[in-house]
């Protein structure tokens, strides 16, 4: 996996991580300190799994980073910011935003109040704090180990099926609280965040305002 790292890094460098660029093997090879035939292999092999997407240029051959490509090196981001930041503990920034009432709607549900008290010893205010986030801050997620996820298992009532969701135990300022993530979101780039308080009027939030949480990464 190292050397898709590096060649993903090499590619993204030049700027195709945001539009397709002219690609020359030889030159390619030369900065990664392989040869032109290792090169093209590694292009070919990389475009195989989905990381680049190649089409004929003027000049030979023209790449971009794929979605998943720039998703493995936001990972490989995270995880040097965990290193070298802030070691044991991952920070999230992000803006505050308004939600649609959502989270308020379930989390009045006794199913999920119930196995929020329960799992992380605080009963839910009733309403998240939504903050918006940029997909290189959400790729942090994914650094946190399986055993700082509490599952908040999926439930019947009013007819209907609740779905599960994850729990993420989190230090806001002097608060605690959990960044939940529901099987089946219709929000991108916002994270939902409950405690035992009401996060906006504990520390006069409002829309726009810059706020980082912090996670406490198990090994």
């Amino acid at each position: 996996m190292s050397y898709t790292i590096a060649t993903l890094k090499a590619l993204a460098l030049r700027g195709a991580a945001n539009s397709h660029i002219p690609v020359l093997t030889r030159e390619l090879g030369s900065e990664l300190g392989i040869s032109q035939q290792t090169a093209s292999n590694r292009l070919i092999a990389m475009e195989r799994s989905g990381l680049i997407a190649r089409r004929r240029g003027v000049h030979g051959q023209d790449i971009m980073i794929t979605r998943e490509g720039v998703s493995l090196l936001r990972k490989e981001f995270a995880e040097y910011q965990v290193i070298f930041e802030m070691p044991g503990t991952l920070k999230i920034t992000g803006t505050v935003s308004s939600g649609l009432g959502e989270g308020q709607y379930y989390l009045n549900k006794p199913g999920y109040r119930s196995q929020i008290s329960e799992k992380l010893g605080f009963t839910p205010f009733d309403g998240t704090l939504n903050i918006k986030v940029t997909e290189a801050e959400l790729a942090k997620l994914l650094m946190v180990h399986s055993d700082s996820r509490l599952r908040i298992e999926s439930f019947r009532a009013d007819g209907r099926t609740y779905g599960q969701a994850e729990c993420i135990p989190i230090t806001l300022h002097e608060s605690r609280g959990a960044i939940i993530l529901p099987e089946r979101s219709h929000h991108t780039g916002v994270l939902e965040l409950i405690s035992d308080e009401h996060l906006r009027s504990r520390y006069g939030l409002k829309d726009g305002d810059a706020l980082d949480i912090i996670v406490t990464i198990s090994c």
